[in-house]
């Protein structure tokens, strides 16, 4: 909003004397209060509403209350602590130049709002879900900021692994130390062993992981890892006959497109040193109320010289 006095003749006045027309510069809304620091970075009233506004809208969705009591202190804390996760994302983002900048968000929205017919079918659309354009900027920002930060690590843990390889490592003790291809169906536990696969099967794979399986040489392993829709692959091929290509594989996940229910262990535990790094600093300070406080744990007071014990309690081990 401009704040107007004269018109065309006072804009023509401050062009030539500005200290004279300080009353005609144009007014900024008022800066929402700040309820947290992380760092240097700074997470304001406007940015927990609308996330809290979007969590809210899925706890509804599902049936749930977010009217009030101790359910929604939670709520409260849990949004909270996503938004000092996100601060530290950000902060590494800007320090490595990947940060998610204005104009990718404001792309991405522009290209959402083309799949949806206009920028006012997208409002509808989101209005119907609960949402808002302004949550959708928060989740583009955040995902773009922690899906580059998150490819940037696997690259770093790609290459440990590569160097852990290189010392004579055996490929399936890495695997299984290493690999992010877990879970019931994964190939992890079995030292990272895809069984053989036939030149049909390989066909299914990506272009990427199956030229790097016809290139290999039994026995040998990618030197580099090859980049894939789910991360980095480090290739081995320990057999090959008429069949098919006997393969196994160490997977450090950074998938495209991202998902952030997929974030691997290994990179939350970062996250979460993080944290600790910045409480241990007191980098992290909360004014918010009822929503859980601080989430840097209050040091434990000294027990005296008396009271201690000759069995002292083992201190556990930072996450990582």
């Amino acid at each position: 909003m401009l704040f107007r006095r004269g018109g065309v003749a006072v804009a023509a006045m401050c062009a030539v004397i500005l200290a004279a027309c300080s009353s005609t510069t144009p007014t900024h809304p008022k800066p929402s209060p700040v309820i947290a620091r992380v760092g240097s970075n700074a997470i304001t009233l406007a940015q927990f509403n609308v996330r809290y506004q979007s969590a809210c809208t899925s706890i509804k969705q599902g049936g749930g209350d977010c009217t009030g009591g101790a359910a929604v202190t939670q709520v409260r804390a849990a949004v909270l602590r996503s938004l000092i996760l996100d601060a530290i994302i950000r902060q590494k983002a800007t320090e490595l130049g990947l940060e998610a900048t204005p104009k990718e968000v404001a792309a991405d929205v522009a290209a959402d709002a083309q799949q949806a017919g206009g920028t006012s079918a997208l409002q509808t659309e989101l209005a119907g879900a609960g949402g808002s354009i302004a949550q959708l900027q928060d989740e583009i920002s955040a995902n773009l900021n922690e899906q580059r930060v998150e490819d940037e690590f696997a690259q770093q843990r790609a290459a440990l692994v590569e160097q852990i390889l290189a010392t004579r490592a055996t490929f399936v003790a890495t695997a299984k130390t290493y690999s992010d291809d877990s879970g019931t169906t994964g190939t992890a536990s079995k030292g990272g062993d895809l069984g053989v696969l036939t030149a049909a099967q390989l066909n299914t794979y990506n272009p990427a992981f199956a030229a790097a399986v016809e290139s290999l040489a039994v026995g040998a392993y990618t030197r580099t890892p090859v980049h894939d829709a789910g991360g980095y692959d480090i290739v081995m091929v320990y057999s090959k006959t008429a069949k098919g290509w006997g393969v196994r594989h160490i997977l450090i996940y950074a998938g495209n497109p991202y998902n952030v229910t997929d974030r691997p262990g290994w990179f939350s535990a970062a996250l979460f040193s993080a944290v600790d790094q910045l409480c241990a600093a007191k980098d992290i300070a909360v004014s918010l109320s009822n929503a859980g406080g601080n989430p840097c744990p209050s040091p434990s007071p000294s027990p005296s010289p008396a009271s201690q014990s000759p069995h002292a309690t083992a201190t556990a081990k930072p996450p990582g």
